[in-house]
């Protein structure tokens, strides 16, 4: 699975002398809210978060880290959370509010998809564009549809970022997990040519698994 960093924090702990040339890490306690809020899709699964302790190379011959994990309720008392600049939001102010039910998908359920026919997915990229530029970046839907857009759009011209492609609104950043391994992979030009179908074929499992996390309908209708 992709994972994509999100937030780091740089802590300095306190240490403990013990005589004059040694002298353990101080224990130290860090809590981690989580801001926003979970499709129900989402969270009927175990959504694996990733931890990493570091430090530098000269002290691992001396210590180690042990991570310790307690789940804890501390964000949902007063509705506010700290984010790691210090500003704090309140999940209850109209900026917070998810309005992502309120939003329609216009673009699903597929109707009379073809995902062998490259036109098909040009169309279906298209679709997606609009409806992003339509709804704004402000809402939970919005990263969701972002990476579907990118999915298409490379079935669509899986020679990208070569060969030839339409140009698409400004408003949708070359971001995200899906797009930014395939720009790095995009230096084998040949393989790409060589295996278009398998791609088509992946990314269409890609695109189903992505799709059904705000649509748990049937993916393709024939009426």
């Amino acid at each position: 699975m992709a994972t994509r960093l999100l937030s780091t924090l740089t802590v300095y702990p306190d240490i403990e002398f013990q005589g004059i040339n040694q002298g353990p890490l101080q224990l130290v306690l860090l809590t981690i809210c989580f801001s926003g809020k979970l499709p129900m899709q989402v969270i009927k699964r175990n959504m694996p978060v990733q931890i990493s302790v570091s430090f530098g190379e000269e002290y691992v011959s001396f210590t180690s880290p042990v991570v310790e994990v307690v789940s804890m309720d501390l964000c949902s008392s007063s509705g506010e959370s700290t984010h790691p600049d210090g500003t704090v939001s309140d999940a209850n102010s109209p900026a917070h509010q998810d309005v992502s039910d309120d939003i329609q998908i216009l673009f699903l359920p597929l109707r009379h998809f073809d995902n062998s026919d490259w036109n098909t997915w040009a169309t279906l990229s298209k679709n997606i564009e609009s409806w992003l530029v339509d709804i704004g970046s402000e809402t939970q839907l919005w990263m969701w549809g972002h990476n579907t857009f990118w999915l298409a759009f490379i079935v669509a011209y899986p020679l990208f970022p070569r060969g030839s492609w339409p140009k698409w609104d400004s408003h949708i950043p070359l971001e995200g997990s899906f797009i930014e391994q395939w720009l790095e992979q995009s230096g084998d030009h040949t393989m790409i040519e060589q295996e278009q179908d398998s791609i088509r074929v992946d990314i269409w499992d890609k695109f189903c698994k992505h799709a059904a996390l705000f649509f748990p309908h049937s993916l393709v209708v024939s009426d």
